[in-house]
Formats: C-alpha cells, structure tokens, sequence
C-alpha cells in the first residue's frame, strides 16, 4: 500500500513540472516531412517544403528539387527542370525549411490544341554522407494540375497521288512504264518551339582509311555535336555512340550514364580515345544502331560518319567447301565437299581482289579469293582450287545491298538517318550515300576537314527542329505481280517486292509558314493491259511524335496495247464506175486495246470510202484510199485505185464512107472516120492502119494517132486494124478506097498513067 501512495505521489509531481514547463506546440518527428506547390503561373513555379532535424547534417538537407511537367494524359513529353533548394526560417521547432522558385518562360512543353492540362509534381533531392546524391521524397501526392492557353501548333500533313498521263502504251515485247508522283503536302505551322524527348545514335568509321588528320576532324566535329545537345538537351533525350570498323568497338549505349549531360560526357571521352584500323562494315554498325531504338514514340536519328566505301559485311549463309584433312604439318583435300550454312565474312580488298572468310566444320580457318584461290588457317601459300566462284563485283553488290537493307529497316521504324562522307569522290560514294540516307528519310552531305564540323551541328539541328516524320507504303501484293515499282534514291521495295515504301522527314520552322510541297517520282512498270487503281497509304508522326490516323489515297491508269502496224489484204487496184468493193486490212497487234479505224479518200468525188473499207468508184481518175488507226499510235496503210469506165468490147469498126477522096498534099486523121460497133466501146484504138500503095496514099503515125497523106494523084486500098480484137481471138478491121485528085490549081486531061 505505501509503495502505491508512493508511485501516485511521484507522478503527480512529474504532471505539475511538466504543466510548468515552458514549450512550443508542433513537435515534429523525425520521419515528416512534407512539401507544397504554392503558385504557378505561365511565368514561375513555387513551393516549399520541410524535413525534421537541425543543423548541417547531410542525411536530411535538401539540395535542390527536380519539377516534373507533363501534359495530362500524354506520354513521351514530359520535362524536367532543376530548381535550387533555398532555405528558409523554419515555422517549427525540429525542423529545417526549402522553398524554390522556377522561371518558366519559354519552358513549358509543348501539346497539341489551344488548351492544355499539366501535371506538375517535385522530386526533393538529398546528399547523402558518401556524397551520393538521392531522391528524398515526392510531393504532392495527387500531381499538381495547371491550365494554360498555349500557342496552337496546327502542323499537319496530306498528301496527293496522280499519274503523270492518263494512260500508258504497252510496247509489243516489254512492260508499259509511267511514273506516279506522290506529293507531300505539309500544311499548318509551328507556332512555339517544339522539344519532345529524341534519341540520337552517333555511328562513328574508324576503319584504316581514317587517316591522322581525318580522325583529328572527326573527333572535334563529334565534340562539337556534344556540346550542342548539351545545350539544347531534354531530360529524357538518349544519346549512344558506335565506332566501327570490320567490327562495332567501345561502344556507348543508351543509358550508359545516370542523365543525359554525363552521357554525353561520356560519348565526348570515349571519342577523344578512338584510334583507326581495319575495315569498314556499314552493315553491323547500322544494324546495332537500329536495335537500340524501341521507343516508337520518340523521334529517332542516326548521325552516320564515314570515310570509305562498305567492304565487309557479316552473314550466315549457305557455302560449298572442299573438305580439308591435317596430317602432321600438312593440309590435303579429302574429296569431299560439303554444303552447309555458316557464319561467313565477305571481305574487299584494294587490290582488286575480294575474299569469303569463314571457319568450316572441322575448324579450319579458310579464305577464299575472288581469283580462285583456297588459304587455309592463314597460310601464305593456297592449299588449291577453292571450286567456288565469285568476282569482286558480285562480293560488293552484296556488301552494299544488304547496307541498303539496313537502311530500309531504319526507315520502315521510322528512323531517319543523315550521313557525312569525309572524303573525295575517289574515297566516298556519295551517290550510294545518298541512297541509303534516302531510304530513311534523311539525307547525305560531303565533308572536308574544313565543313566537317558544321556538317555535324547541322545535322545535330535538324534532329532537335520540330518535324514530321512517317512513311508512303504502295501495296503490289494485289496485282499478281502485273505491276512493279522500281527502287530508286527516295523510293524502296520490302524483301519480297510486295510493298513500295517511302520514308521522309520534314522539317518545320517555328513561325514559318508551312514547307512546300515535296513530290517524289515513283517509276512503276506494267506488264499487261487493263485498268489499275492503286491504293497508297501514308502514315506519321507529328511534331509531338504523336502517331496520326493513316491516309489513305488512290489514283487509277490504264494500260494500252496500240496498234503498231495496219496491213492491207488483196485488193483489185483498178474499178469500173460504180463498181464497189471493201478493202481487207490486218491490225498488228490482234488484242490492241482501241482497234477503231479510220478511212480516208484523196479524192471523194473519184472514189468514196466508208468506215468499214469499202470504196465505191464514182468516175474515172485516180485515187489513194487510206486507213489509219485512231489510237494515237499513227500507224496507218494506203491503197492506190484507178477508176475506168466499164469495159465494152468492141464488136467491129467500119469507115463512114465507102469511098475517101483526098486532094494532093491532104491530111486525113483515120479515127474520125471509123465507127466503132458499139459506139460505146471500152478500147478504140488502132493497133494498125495500112496502104496498099503509098506512092499514092500513105500512112503515118503521130503520137499514137495514124494519119493518111495524100501523095499523088491516084488511089489505094487502106486497112484499118483495132487495137482489140473478136472473142475468138481474130482481128477487127475495116477498109476503104482512098481516091487521091489532083489540087484545083493543078487540072488535068487525058490518061492518068495508070492512076485511075
């Protein structure tokens, strides 16, 4: 009982001291804190926040706060922006006081609309005693939400399809070719800056041909595109660095360092220590490239550096071998020969020579020349006859498709890539550069050790300028392989030839009007007639890498077969009046598309003809009758036609009187004075026309006529002969007694010395 009393007694006493005690209410706990978002406007943003303790420990100091900002309900766009932590009199005992202001002009991100919702929240960040810096805690709980009114960025796209004719002629043994042009159509504007988060791969050639002075440009122009990013970064942009040669080395990937300023801190040191050697693969460089990029969201470039030519590539494929056996030191053939797929290195050299590396199944390390030749585990000296031919050519239309096949992965992931070639036109192909840059959607620029470096911050630009970015896709697969489109720098076939795609990047301005138009020719062949529609389907991003609905366009054509020649059949070249007769005609080829003919006559009052061919002879004369095709293909053919009277045989002639008196010196045309039975006879002509004594009357023809030519007084017997003669064959004539008198000047008496 007294040890009760006494426990009661104590704890009156320890109430009474601590009602007595003096002490400010709010005792904070160590493990509180708590933070605020106070003010936001299009201007600033602030806040506050607090942690438990005093002092300069380090453990629960904040160093400064990251302000996170998102447009609401999109991905892929957020910012981040640093705010150093200020402190402040703390409003409780136990406790240590931050506030922090942000100057937002110019910072806020970009969305699409008029109206947009941000969610803001704060990261507060600690250092820890190792000096490691940390994330304390995040406030507030539910984002901190703000409506601003943004500058409409209206940037869109559209696109037209036409055929440059409206229809194409088939030849008689080859495709119809035409063209089809796609234009691009960029519409809207950019009205404020536009920074999504991008990824950007540096592929950097080391290969042997970067010679000192080469690699010295190149390592400033790579420093120089760093410090650029650095200062035109987004938090949540990703930077990788890939060297190559034969091989990929020291490579820098995405995520490499903790944030995007060390990263690119890296990629600038570990490009300060490359060195050259080797040679160059395109292939494994821009493939390992492409594998890096998995975010379809953002936008995506590769910056390509090269000094060369491609001359190695890296594939699994099916080779034949002679079958190799070791015996001691020595290498022999066992007669076999083996077929199998391996991992083979195709290789260029520059002597002229290309070579096939690979190691086959027994483990020997073999090497084929384009010369013919077999080395085995590096030996000087060919074991023999490799029996597996290939030429330099063949090796580097190989090395350069499969780089080409590279490229239309990067474009068909909507990657765009920009290639410098750092060196002369004897160093560099720019025009395959090109291509494969256009493949992507990008671009190919020379470099000199001079531009190299505005080359790089160019190209570092175009990959932080808003764009829009996406494909053309031409389905060919519907055709039945009738319709094929040819590859060219802009335009490329997937591996089956099913699809024609067209990669493009484009551009804005921030406060330009709208880019031009872009029209890419599309060469497209055809190998039958008919009529085709097709369907092109364009699909992209928008400056805010956001995915738009696909387009969809069509343009039809049709395909002609023209007639190439027209071939008269037999015709009778000469007509009677009013005879008629159709003219046959051949059109080459049998299955021409519009085989409508048209006739024609050069002289319708001579002869007409009809649509049809057939010629009605209206007098005689001569005529060209001609037929041509209406297809445009100006194929046409010609007849010529003579129209005669109809032909009226001559039945017998006689002369008009049964006796011709003719003066001395008198001349007397014969024709006048036949008549012909009938009168209408076709042919009246003379074959003939005699004297039975010219002394007294002769004959002479002149220009086909005869004449009789009185030349004495006295008389003879003439015969006239027509030119046709009887049915059976006789000939037709007629005669006549001719009396020659003397001229009236002349008189006369007595005997006529035998004259009469």
């Amino acid at each position: 009982m007294k040890r009760w009393r006494g426990w009661l007694l104590w704890g009156m006493l320890f109430w009474l001291m601590a009602s007595l005690w003096p002490m400010k209410a709010g005792v904070v706990y160590a493990d509180q804190t708590e933070g605020a978002i106070t003010f936001v406007s299009d201007e600033k943003i602030e806040g506050w926040a607090t942690a438990p303790g005093s002092g300069n420990g380090q453990g629960n100091s904040i160093r400064y706060f990251m302000i996170r900002i998102q447009p609401k309900e999109q991905s892929g766009t957020a910012v981040s922006y640093r705010a150093e932590a200020v402190e402040a009199p703390a409003d409780r005992n136990g406790e240590k006081k931050y506030t922090f202001s942000l100057d937002m002009r110019g910072k806020w991100p970009s969305a699409p609309g008029t109206t947009v919702t941000y969610q803001i929240t704060v990261d507060a960040y600690r250092v820890l005693g190792n000096g490691k810096e940390d994330v304390y805690f995040s406030f507030p709980q539910t984002p901190y939400q703000y409506t601003r009114q943004t500058e409409a960025n209206t940037a869109k796209l559209d696109f037209s399809l036409s055929f440059s004719q409206p229809e194409y002629a088939k030849p008689p043994n080859g495709d119809a070719q035409g063209r089809l042009d796609v234009t691009l159509v960029p519409q809207g504007a950019v009205s404020s800056p536009v920074r999504p988060p991008i990824d950007v791969v540096f592929v950097f050639d080391v290969s042997g041909s970067m010679t000192w002075e080469k690699l010295s440009s190149a390592k400033t122009a790579l420093r120089s595109a760093v410090d650029y990013f650095k200062a035109h970064s987004h938090p949540n942009d990703r930077f990788a660095l890939i060297p190559f040669s034969d091989q990929v080395k020291q490579v820098v990937p995405f995520g490499d360092q903790p944030n995007v300023a060390a990263q690119l801190e890296k990629i600038r040191t570990v490009g300060d220590s490359l060195t050259a050697g080797g040679g160059t693969n395109y292939s494994a460089a821009l493939s390992l490239a492409q594998s890096y990029f998995n975010d379809p969201v953002r936008k995506k470039y590769v910056i390509f550096l090269t000094d060369g030519m491609p001359t190695t590539l890296n594939a699994t494929e099916t080779i034949t071998y002679r079958e190799v056996e070791r015996i001691l030191w020595f290498y022999y053939y066992t007669g076999e020969k083996i077929t199998a797929p391996l991992p083979l290195t195709y290789e260029l050299y520059t002597n002229g020579k290309a070579g096939i590396r690979f190691i086959d199944k027994r483990g020997f390390s073999r090497l084929f020349t384009s010369d013919g030749w077999d080395y085995v585990n590096g030996a000087d000296i060919p074991l023999g006859r490799s029996d597996y031919p290939f030429s330099y050519s063949s090796i580097e239309k190989k090395i350069r498709d499969h780089a080409i096949n590279v490229a239309k992965a990067l474009g068909m992931n909507n990657i765009t890539l920009y290639s410098i070639g750092f060196g002369s036109n004897d160093e560099v192909d720019m025009s395959f550069l090109q291509t494969l840059s256009a493949t992507a959607g990008g671009e190919a620029r020379q470099g000199t050790t001079q531009n190299l470096t505005a080359l790089f911050q160019q190209f570092s630009q175009l990959a932080t300028t808003p764009a829009i970015t996406g494909t053309i896709r031409i389905p060919l697969s519907s055709f039945g392989g009738n319709v094929a489109v040819a590859e060219n720098g802009q335009v490329w076939l997937d591996e089956n030839k099913q699809n024609a795609y067209i990669s493009f990047s484009i551009p804005y301005e921030v406060g330009k009007p709208a880019p031009a138009p872009i029209t890419i020719p599309v060469s497209v062949s055809f190998k039958q007639k008919g009529t085709y529609t097709l369907t092109t389907e364009l699909t992209y991003r928008d400056v805010y890498g956001q995915l738009q609905p696909p387009i969809a366009k069509s343009a039809t054509i049709s395909i002609v077969v023209k007639v190439h020649s027209l071939t008269l059949g037999d015709y009778k070249p000469t007509m009677n009046v009013d005879e008629m007769q159709t003219i046959p005609v051949t059109i080459e080829p049998s299955d021409a598309t519009n085989p409508t003919l048209a006739w024609t006559s050069s002289d319708p009052s001579v002869a007409s003809v009809d649509q049809n061919g057939t010629v009605t002879a209206l007098k005689p004369g001569t005529v060209t009758i001609t037929v041509r095709a209406t297809d445009g293909s100006n194929a046409s053919a010609s007849a010529a036609i003579k129209v005669m009277n109809p032909y009226v045989a001559l039945q017998g002639m006689e002369f008009r009187r049964p006796v011709l008196y003719m003066k001395v010196g008198e001349r007397l045309d014969a024709a006048p004075e036949l008549r012909f039975v009938p009168s209408n006879a076709s042919d009246r002509t003379l074959r003939s026309v005699t004297s039975s004594d010219s002394r007294f009357v002769d004959v002479v023809q002149e220009n086909g006529r005869w004449y009789l030519e009185a030349v004495d007084v006295g008389y003879a017997y003439v015969t006239a002969t027509a030119n046709a003669r009887t049915p059976d064959g006789r000939p037709i004539q007629a005669s006549v007694w001719v009396f020659v008198q003397p001229r009236e000047d002349e008189g006369g008496s007595g005997s006529s010395g035998g004259r009469w």
